[in-house]
């Protein structure tokens, strides 16, 4: 008959022959990951048979019980894709990577979860007896060409779309910013448990912090993009289209009728959120007249 060892006991054993592993601070830990936290990192399973396709692609921000968040990375807000992205914009070529680079293989626990906004959405299958072990490489990188005229040209653009201008002037959206970068990164993931040696452990083990935790599960492939904003619009700004006199005017236009048909909801997650309207024909009329007012 075998010795029955208490958890302690197997603790004590698995520091003698097993190397710790560590649960990095946060500001480590995103160094490690080559994760910011002013960048905001979205699911977005519609594009990743093309994620060059985000690039140019703006988002938004509503306000929620009446308020706005503090930045585009909080998540308590709902984000939403406008219907219209920047027009013809170019990629830098120099800006993608050949193949795929490893950044870096760290234990994350709910606290270090919480703490890291790349790793937020970890958070919700975490306890305090459970922790990932995670692997993390950079798949895919591309920037904007914001040097080329065509950055300008469709920034203009999009910006004298009437479509748009409702938007910029609409109370209720906090933020509207555009994709200029993107990383799409690869985490790798299997969860562990502390080991409890009255109910048995798993097939695989590490030791964290001087406990060992087990695991059954599989890997299992998360996919996160990284995306580089410019803000077009925030609570203390707003961007200025081209013709600025001529768009002032519009606002002493007082006629213009609140179209009502119902704008589709763009959430990149599927969330229920606020709908918007696009202006009706009257209104395309009368935005179609701005550049003849002297």
């Amino acid at each position: 008959m075998g010795k029955n060892h208490t958890t302690k006991q197997l603790n004590e054993n698995a520091n003698q022959y097993f190397a710790k592993e560590k649960v990095y601070e946060a500001i480590e830990a995103q160094n490690k990951l080559s994760v910011n936290s002013y960048n905001a990192y979205v699911e977005a399973d519609a594009f990743i048979g093309n994620p060059y396709s985000l690039l140019g692609r703006v988002l938004m921000v509503r306000k929620s019980d009446g308020k706005c968040p503090n930045s585009i990375t909080d998540k308590s807000f709902t984000t939403q894709m406008a219907p219209l992205p920047i027009p013809g914009i170019e990629i830098e070529e120099k800006s993608k990577i050949e193949q795929p680079i490893k950044r870096g293989s760290i234990v994350v626990n709910k606290d270090l979860a919480t703490k890291v906004g790349f790793l937020n959405y970890l958070s919700a299958e975490l306890s305090v007896n459970s922790s990932f072990s995670i692997m993390v490489f950079d798949q895919i990188t591309g920037l904007i060409d914001v040097q080329a005229p065509s950055w300008q040209n469709g920034l203009n653009q999009w910006l004298l779309n009437p479509h748009n201008l409702f938007l910029l002037q609409d109370p209720d959206v906090c933020f509207i910013y555009a994709i200029v970068g993107i990383v799409q990164k690869n985490v790798i993931r299997k969860k562990y448990s502390k080991l409890d040696a009255k109910a048995g452990g798993g097939a695989y083990g590490i030791n964290i912090n001087g406990e060992i935790h087990t695991s059954n599960e599989e890997y299992y492939l998360d996919i996160r993009f990284g995306i580089t904003p410019v803000i077009l619009k925030s609570p203390s700004y707003t961007i200025q289209p081209p013709k600025v006199q001529a768009i002032d005017r519009m606002s002493l236009i007082k006629e213009i009728t609140k179209p009502t048909s119902a704008m589709v909801d763009f959430s990149l997650k599927n969330s229920k959120s606020l709908n918007y309207t696009l202006p009706n024909e009257e209104d395309l009329m009368i935005f179609s007249m701005i550049d003849k007012i002297k």
